[in-house]
C-alpha cells in the first residue's frame, strides 16, 4: 500500500511531463498553421512535410559532422526560404479564395514533398545520433526519470515560442501581421503590403516547422512519414485553441498533449486519439471559435 501511495503520484508526474513535451511539439507545428490560417485564410496541409525537411537538414548536418546545435540555427533559415518559394509558386494564387481550394493546393504540395523525399533520400528512416550532452537521463527515483534530450527540447521549444510571440507583439512585422489578420482590406488601404506580409508569414511558419523537425530528429528517426504523425493533432490544436490565436495554440497544444498521455495507458494510443477527437468535436459544437477566438476577419 505504501508503495502504491508513492508510485501513483510519480507516474502521474511522469505522464504530465511527457504530455507537456508532446504538447509543445504539437504547438511548434501548429504555430505555423495558426499564423497562416489567421493571416491568409488557408489551411496548410503540407506543414507536416515541412517538418520532414527540417528533420533531414538535421540528419545531413549530423552526417557532415556539424554540431547539432547549428541545426537549430540553420534549419529555420533554410526552411524560411523554402516557405517563401512555395508561397511565390502556389500559395499566393489561393489566398482569400475558398478555403477548400487552399486545402487541395497544400495537399498537392504535401504529396510532391513526400514523393521528392522518397525519391531523393529513399523511403528508409534515418537515425540522427544525439550528442553526448543530450544522452542519458536524470533519475529522480526508480519510478520517475527525465531524459536529457527531452528536457533540452522542452526548454528550447518554449524559448522559441516565446520569442515568436515577442516578435508578433513588439515588432513592425508583428503589427502588420496582426493588422492583415484582422482586416486585410483596411490594412492594404493604410499602405501595408499584404502580399509581402503573406510571404513573410508563410516563410515564418515554414521556419518554425523546420525547428520542429530538428527537435523531432532527437526523439525519433527521420523519414518521409515523420510529419504525418503530428499534422492531424496539430490541426486539432489550432481549432481547439482558436484560429489565428497563438496563445490559444500553446494552451491547446499542452491540453491535448497531456490528455493523450493520460489516456494512452488506459485505452492505448489509437483510442486515446479517438477520445481526444470526440472531445474536440463536442467542444467545437459549443464554442465554434475555440478557446481564444480571434477578432476581425479571422472570426468570419
Amino acid at each position: 500500500m505504501d508503495f502504491l501511495i508513492f508510485q501513483v503520484p510519480m507516474l502521474t508526474l511522469q505522464a504530465t511531463l511527457d504530455g507537456v513535451l508532446l504538447g509543445i511539439l504539437f504547438a511548434l507545428i501548429a504555430y505555423g498553421m495558426a499564423l497562416q490560417w489567421g493571416v491568409m485564410n488557408i489551411i496548410n496541409i503540407a506543414q507536416g512535410d515541412l517538418v520532414i525537411l527540417g528533420g533531414y537538414i538535421a540528419y545531413f548536418m549530423y552526417l557532415w559532422g556539424i554540431h547539432p546545435a547549428w541545426g537549430v540555427i540553420v534549419s529555420p533559415f533554410i526552411m524560411y526560404f523554402v516557405g517563401v518559394g512555395i508561397y511565390k509558386l502556389v500559395i499566393n494564387k489561393v489566398v482569400d479564395r475558398d478555403l477548400f481550394i487552399s486545402i487541395l493546393a497544400t495537399f498537392g504540395i504535401s504529396l510532391i514533398l513526400q514523393q521528392t523525399v522518397r525519391s531523393v533520400f529513399s523511403p528508409l528512416n534515418r537515425q540522427v545520433i544525439s550528442p553526448s550532452w543530450l544522452s542519458g537521463s536524470l533519475e529522480i527515483n526508480p519510478v520517475f526519470s527525465l531524459t536529457y534530450n527531452r528536457l533540452y527540447i522542452l526548454a528550447f521549444a518554449i524559448i522559441v515560442l516565446l520569442c515568436l510571440q515577442l516578435v508578433l507583439k513588439k515588432t513592425k512585422l508583428g503589427l502588420q501581421v496582426r493588422a492583415v489578420s484582422q482586416n486585410r482590406a483596411m490594412a492594404r488601404s493604410m499602405g501595408v503590403r499584404t502580399e509581402r506580409v503573406d510571404a513573410l508569414t508563410f516563410g515564418l511558419g515554414a521556419g518554425v516547422a523546420g525547428v520542429a523537425g530538428v527537435a523531432l530528429s532527437q526523439l525519433t528517426n527521420v523519414g518521409p512519414n515523420l510529419g504525418q504523425a503530428y499534422i492531424v493533432d496539430s490541426f486539432m490544436v489550432v481549432v481547439f485553441g482558436g484560429v489565428g490565436n497563438l496563445w490559444g495554440t500553446m494552451v491547446g497544444g499542452f491540453t491535448l498533449g497531456i490528455a493523450n498521455k493520460f489516456l494512452e495507458p488506459m485505452t492505448g494510443p489509437v483510442l486515446a486519439n479517438i477520445f481526444v477527437l470526440i472531445f474536440i468535436i463536442l467542444f467545437i459544437q459549443k464554442r465554434p471559435s475555440g478557446l481564444f477566438p480571434q477578432r476581425g476577419r479571422a472570426t468570419e
